[in-house]
């Protein structure tokens, strides 16, 4: 049997690195540019301790401090993704400009204690929300304004701690999602099959399998029937994509099961049904401060063609200012790509596009 296209949620979520056990490091290297300072701290909050680094330009330019929080999956402070260390980079930059900025270890992940697996949004968002009550309280490196910077599904939560704080002034949305995260898996489900022979009818089947799963995990009925459907569809599409003359019924049945057994435990992780049927469009639409929103032309996680209308809708409603950049040939991690598929990411260059950094700094600046 050839190998099968089976969707691979780790590329949105980052959680079947939780499933299997995988162990990421969290090397945190020194600091080279001599225009700033790095410094480590431990953020106590109501339950959890909060490991973060804290970049200080030699010269503030402005009074905010860019808070940064990182996308799905446990992620270390510098969201170290296939070797790219995107927050480290981004924190490096605006230290040049004049630019203060705070990066944090999730729970579980690095110097932050916790657990990653079974935090929800809510957690999310009360960590995000102590570490600005940390800084506005602090007399050493004390701060009254923050601008919350999200990538992907940091940007959920930067859009909804922002929503009402008065100490929020802007927000800054790094390949962030405007809908139901239930809409983006569902929408990798199909694109995982794109280039298959499988029949239309057979992969809308699955993504149906998909959807009812998740729903009757999250309403906690009918979980058994969906799970069986969830399997059934799984080895109609083994079978059809299997070109073996003499095909192995066995085999296919027990993968089936095991698929179906994965994915039953993945959409019961905490730290992803929480997110499934949150609409972040609703924030912001409720937003007042300054919007800046990076979407990359070859984001095949967070596409434009999903999300970038539903946010200009949601902030149009708002009537706040907010200003929509497109890098052409950037990926999810606004890298320059060729294909934008997953599989590149680690063939390229760990750096971003050309302007990405300087788009965010100047638009700081300038408003």
């Amino acid at each position: 049997m050839k190998k099968v296209f089976l969707f691979n949620i780790t590329f949105i979520f980052g959680l079947f690195v939780l499933i299997i056990g995988l162990i990421r490091q969290s090397p945190y290297p020194q600091n080279n540019n001599l225009n700033s300072n790095e410094i480590d701290l431990i953020i106590q909050t109501d339950d959890v301790k909060i490991g973060g680094t804290l970049t200080l330009p030699a010269i503030l330019e402005t009074t905010s401090l860019v808070i940064m929080s990182s996308g799905s999956g446990d992620q270390d402070r510098d969201e170290t993704l296939e070797g790219f260390k995107i927050f480290k980079v981004i924190a490096d930059h605006l230290a040049s400009q004049g630019i203060a900025s705070f990066r944090y270890d999730d729970r579980g992940v690095g110097t932050s204690t916790g657990n990653f697996v079974n935090s929800t949004i809510d957690d999310h968002s009360n960590d995000l929300e102590r570490i600005m009550d940390y800084f506005k309280s602090n007399e050493v490196h004390g701060f009254k304004d923050f601008i919350l910077f999200g990538h992907s599904q940091g940007g959920i939560l930067a859009a909804k701690v922002a929503v009402g704080n008065e100490s929020v002034k802007k927000v800054i949305l790094m390949g962030a999602p405007s809908v139901p995260l239930v809409e983006v898996v569902l929408y990798q489900v199909r694109q995982e099959y794109a280039t298959t022979s499988i029949s239309k009818s057979l992969i809308e089947a699955d993504v149906s399998a998909h959807n009812k799963l998740m729903r009757a995990i999250e309403d906690n009925t009918n979980i058994d029937e969906a799970y069986h459907l969830f399997k059934k569809t799984t080895e109609s599409i083994l079978y059809e994509l299997s070109t073996e003359r003499d095909i192995d019924s066995l085999k296919i049945q027990q993968d089936a099961i095991a698929k179906a057994n994965e994915y039953k435990i993945i959409y019961a992780l905490p730290s992803l049904t929480s997110f499934l049927y949150y609409d972040p469009s609703c924030d912001l639409e409720q937003l007042e401060v300054p919007v800046l929103s990076l979407f990359g032309g070859l984001d095949y996680q967070v596409t434009i063609g999903q999300n970038k209308d539903r946010m200009e809708n949601a902030l149009l409603k708002s009537g706040t200012d907010y200003h929509l950049i497109t890098f052409e040939h950037a990926n999810h991690y606004f890298q320059k790509a060729i294909t934008g598929s997953r599989d590149e990411y680690a063939t390229l260059e760990k750096k971003f596009v050309d302007n990405f950094l300087s788009e965010i700094s100047t638009w700081i600046l300038a408003n």
